[in-house]
């Protein structure tokens, strides 16, 4: 026992001298005097340490929310920023109304997008204004702009005509609001249009109408408006190609001989694109040479020799023919020799009379009329005429008083005659021009009867094909007058188109434009709605997207 009380008496002051030296060397031989004199004062006064603001949990939550509402915001704005871009070059408008009488025929759109030419449409209404007065004025705004995306070189300009009366001065016309100046900056020329006459009636006695003479019809005799339709699809493209075709088919009326009014077939003729004139045959040393076709257009005194000279000469074209005149009788019973003289030289003979209709499924009586004077026309269906015409049975042509076109031969020498149209059957009389009280046909008496004539002359170029000058000759200038051209019943007016384009290589390929009816139900949002639509997604969408940004910023930044 003694022993091992010595083992631990001495192996305890080993350790602890042990422990000694070496923890106290260390601590002087690593740490100099003055930093230790630091430290020990440091220990004495302890620092807080700082905190980096920008790197708190408050910052970075905070800024991520600031950092994802501006790009939220920025990508709202420019997503409407593109998509105006893309509503100012396509059309992504969806057409709601019954029979789409916003949208643009597929044809049109073609036809549209292939012209070649800087086409501008001059308003004369403000934009605003038309908006308002009513739905052919909002079609034809919207057909303007659906253009204008359709080629890039169509432009629409709204001219207020009392703030820009300079304006009026470009143009020899005199203009009135609710206008639209179609013109072209490479062929200069320039068409007019009225949106008041795009509109058509269908009236109470089942005829229509344009919008003056269903006005009129229901302002003073109290007709009704049954129906009602719009043509601007038509007339506007009709005045585009007009304007911009490079040679487009000139068509000169003649004048100085008591000529009745043309205007309703020269109103049919520039809606087809064609170019017409009016001359007077006396006062000019020629036909103009540009002239595709002449018309002669009801004259109510006969031509002189001279006058009917400078026609043949003009058909004659130096020996190489290719021209056109048409021939319009007046209705009246006037005595016209020079000028029958000249048409019976080509085979042709206008009636001195009348052509009744005895067959009462073809015949009609009118207002103060004991004679079935107006009867259905019917058109040779052999002929191009037809061909271009495409008759319905849907819509006649018709007409009344009509004198008998006779043709005298079909063929001598390098003359040939040619029906373009008859009255039905054989079931009809000549009512003479001399005809008094006691006139009483018989059965005898019925017979056939054509109306229009068509006399050629032909001759034979180098290559030996034939080449042809016309006259067509109809038996009565009340065919093409306004009342049977307007009417949707008749197909008078295409009938007065068919005797030009069969004659043109203007005829072409013609768009088909089908007119648009207001009177089917349609789905337009009322005005009330519109706004309450645009307020809503133009103001109160963006202020709620903006506010609950801030609200989420707000919060998440005490976070």
């Amino acid at each position: 026992m003694a022993d091992n009380d010595e083992i631990k008496t001495e192996s305890v002051p080993e350790t602890e001298e042990t422990v000694e030296t070496e923890e106290t060397p260390v601590k002087t031989e690593e740490i100099p005097a003055e930093a230790a004199e630091k430290a020990d004062e440091k220990q004495e006064k302890p620092k807080k340490k700082r905190s980096n603001p920008f790197k708190s949990k408050k910052f970075r939550h905070g800024s991520l929310s600031v950092v994802f509402t501006v790009m939220f915001i920025a990508g709202v704005v420019l997503i409407n920023v593109v998509l105006g871009l893309v509503l100012e070059r396509f059309s992504v408008e969806a057409d709601l109304t019954a029979g789409s009488i916003f949208t643009l025929g597929a044809e049109t759109e073609d036809y549209i997008r292939s012209v070649n030419d800087d086409v501008t449409f001059y308003v004369t209404t403000e934009k605003d204004t038309l908006k308002n007065a009513g739905s052919v004025y909002e079609q034809v705004i919207e057909f303007l702009d659906k253009m204008t995306v359709l080629n890039r070189r169509f432009k629409v300009e709204y001219v207020n005509l009392l703030t820009d009366p300079d304006f009026s001065n470009r143009y020899v016309e005199e203009l009135r609001s609710n206008q639209i100046i179609v013109q072209s900056a490479k062929t200069s020329r320039y068409r007019i249009l009225a949106i008041n006459d795009f509109m058509k009636y269908t009236l109470s006695d089942g005829n229509t109408y344009s919008y003056t003479e269903a006005s009129m019809y229901v302002n003073y005799y109290g007709y009704t408006v049954t129906s009602y339709s719009s043509k601007a699809e038509e007339e506007l493209v009709s005045a585009v190609q007009s304007v911009s075709l490079d040679d487009p088919a000139v068509v000169t009326f003649l004048s100085g001989y008591g000529e009745s009014d043309s205007s309703a077939l020269e109103s049919i003729l520039t809606a087809n694109a064609y170019v017409t004139k009016t001359v007077e045959i006396e006062r000019i040393e020629a036909v103009p040479a540009e002239t595709d076709i002449l018309v002669i257009h009801g004259p109510t005194k006969d031509y002189s020799k001279e006058s009917l000279t400078k026609i043949d000469e003009w058909l004659s074209n130096d020996g190489k023919y290719g021209r056109d005149l048409v021939y319009i009788a007046t209705a009246d019973a006037v005595e016209t020799p020079n000028l029958d003289e000249y048409l019976a030289e080509w085979g042709i003979e206008v009636g001195k009379g009348y052509v009744l209709q005895s067959d009462a499924d073809h015949a009609y009586y009118t207002m103060g009329s004991t004679l079935p004077m107006m009867q259905d026309i019917e058109i040779k269906t052999d002929t191009d005429y037809y061909e271009i015409m495409k008759q319905s049975s849907a819509a006649k042509f018709v007409g009344y008083p009509i004198r008998p076109v006779i043709p005298l031969w079909e063929t001598d020498g390098n003359f040939a005659n040619k029906v373009i149209a008859s009255a039905y059957g054989d079931k009809c009389l000549l009512y003479p021009f001399t005809a008094d009280e006691n006139w009483n046909p018989t059965h005898d008496d019925l017979a056939s009867y054509d109306i229009i004539v068509e006399a050629s002359k032909v001759m034979f170029d180098s290559s030996n094909n034939p080449v042809f000058s016309k006259i067509i000759a109809v038996g009565s200038d009340q065919l093409f007058t306004g009342y049977f051209t307007t009417a949707s019943n008749y197909s008078n007016g295409e009938a007065a188109l068919a005797l030009f384009d069969a004659n043109t290589e203007q005829s072409g390929e013609k768009i088909k434009i089908i007119e648009k009816s207001f009177t089917a139900e349609t789905y337009q949002i009322e005005r009330s709605t519109q706004l309450a639509i645009g307020i809503t997604f133009a103001v109160a969408i963006p202020i709620i997207i903006m506010v609950v940004g801030i609200v989420v910023w707000a919060r998440r930044r005490r976070l």
